[in-house]
């Protein structure tokens, strides 16, 4: 069986995180969303996991998608077997696990993975990479890369039409009811 892993801040979640989510619903048998989650809340990171996690909620059901919290470590090798804890705790039927990276340029998770990888024994890890670099939307004759710091900005400027392109329609419902 195979397990479908994602890994990130989603602060807060733009359509390419829910894009992603659904293709791995479509693709695989169970889908585990790791909301990483900073030692200490800060600007770039507004949400907490409960918040981020019922956004999520209002545009997927929790059939075979689990959405649970990892905290961030200082130590980049406990921060992995955090990882594999939450797997060997919630998935022990399950050998091969799909590492979804985004923006495999700059993603941090994807890169601490790769480079711990020997830590991940038990499992055949595949990978699937997207680049984030053709990641655009158009708005007011511009081209803005799809981004959460992007959507905080637009938030934080308070330019709902712009937020509105980056997020579903239920994220952005939501998120409109807690600014």
């Amino acid at each position: 069986m195979n397990l479908w892993l994602f890994i990130g801040r989603l602060n807060p979640p733009h359509i390419w995180h829910t894009w992603i989510i659904r293709k791995a619903l479509s693709e695989n048998d169970k889908v585990l969303v790791l909301l990483w989650t900073p030692l200490i809340p800060d600007d770039n990171n507004p949400f907490d996991f409960n918040f981020r996690k019922k956004l999520i909620l209002k545009v997927f059901s929790e059939n075979n998608l689990n959405i649970l919290e990892l905290k961030d470590h200082s130590s980049d090798l406990v921060w992995i077997k955090n990882i594999i804890q939450i797997i060997e705790s919630n998935y022990k039927e399950f050998n091969n696990i799909t590492f979804y990276a985004w923006d495999f340029e700059n993603d941090s998770a994807y890169n601490v993975i790769k480079e711990f990888e020997a830590e991940f024994n038990k499992y055949n890890i595949e990978y699937v990479l997207r680049s984030r670099k053709d990641s655009f939307i158009n708005y007011e004759w511009k081209k803005h890369e799809i981004s959460a710091t992007n959507v905080r900005n637009a938030l934080n400027d308070w330019n709902l039409e712009l937020v509105e392109k980056f997020c579903d329609k239920e994220i952005f419902e939501e998120l409109l009811k807690n600014s």
